[in-house]
């Protein structure tokens, strides 16, 4: 009888030895102990990966999107929203498998980016408002004529005094390098007698219109310019700080309006024909005027009434 109980126990420690190899054998698949900083994201938010496997020599991390690093650890940033499946290979047969949400930043004023608003082409003598667009505190333009520092405000007014190609440089304490800008600058005149006559136009409208401004007689000052220069077209346009268009009617109709105030002074006057018609009548007028009457020191405008 005491042999078979003898053999029942080598029988049962021979089951538990064989049992705990095959335990052993299983854990060879062992715990991997890997982890991310962090798995709810924004784009371009840096996180660490890291594994402290015990034993490991070699890593493999796949992040969803065909990017992979074979390294223990690192940091890593996704640049698009979505949901991602990272997958870590520890000494390329063991797997571990993490899920990351990624969305994209609600942006407030001051993270949009800083542009330059602003034509790529422009005529000589041409008044051209550069705007910038996103939030700053200081602005410095460039804007490639003087090799100076032009302007400090925000929204500048600048017209260039000699045809060529020029780069634009804006500069904020929100970026770290100047934004750029090319424009083109066109000669404004030909070279020939009928320049000198449309600026004695463009001085003759801007003395008209200052009269309007002024709140002198409506009808002896419109009347003037339409049936003299614009073929008594109304509807000729009108160009307002390189960015406002108007009719010529409805345009001296506000003046005659604001004129009750006193308040707008007619700085400068660019007038054009079409080319392309063998016409004198104007085609556009650009009008370079401000809210407050500033009066220009250098030319008396005429006494109109």
């Amino acid at each position: 009888m005491s042999k078979y109980i003898h053999i029942l126990i080598l029988s049962l420690l021979t089951y538990l030895l064989v049992y705990v190899l095959f335990i052993r054998s299983c854990s060879h698949e062992r715990a991997i102990k890997a982890s991310l900083s962090d798995t709810e994201l924004l784009v371009n938010e840096p996180f660490i990966f890291k594994d402290s496997t015990r034993g490991a020599s070699h890593w493999k991390w796949e992040f969803g999107n065909d990017d992979q690093y074979q390294v223990q650890q690192g940091e890593y940033a996704f640049n698009q929203p979505g949901k991602y499946r990272i997958k870590l290979t520890v000494d390329q047969k063991h797997e571990k498998y993490f899920v990351v949400n990624v969305t994209k930043k609600n942006e407030s004023a001051d993270d949009r980016k800083i542009t330059v608003l602003a034509p790529t082409m422009a005529i000589q003598d041409e008044y051209i408002v550069f705007k910038s667009e996103g939030a700053a505190n200081l602005y410095r333009w460039e804007f490639g004529e003087t090799g100076l520092i032009d302007s400090r405000e925000k929204d500048p007014i600048y017209a260039y005094t000699e045809p060529g190609s020029y780069e634009v440089l804006l500069t904020t304490d929100k970026n770290h390098y100047p934004i750029r800008h090319q424009i083109e600058i066109v000669s404004r005149y030909n070279d020939n007698d009928s320049s000198d006559v449309l600026t004695l136009i463009g001085i003759d409208i801007k003395n008209r219109l200052q009269a309007l401004a002024d709140g002198k007689p409506f009808n002896n000052n419109y009347n003037y310019v339409l049936s003299r220069y614009l073929c008594n077209d109304p509807n000729t346009m009108i160009i307002v700080n390189n960015n406002k268009f108007n009719d010529f009617y409805s345009y001296c109709q506000g003046l005659r309006i604001t004129g009750q105030a006193n308040k707008t002074a007619i700085e400068n006057v660019v007038v054009d024909t079409n080319a392309d018609e063998n016409t004198s009548c104007l085609s556009v007028i650009y009008v370079m005027q401000n809210d407050r009457f500033k009066g220009n020191k250098n030319e008396a405008p005429h006494e109109i009434q």
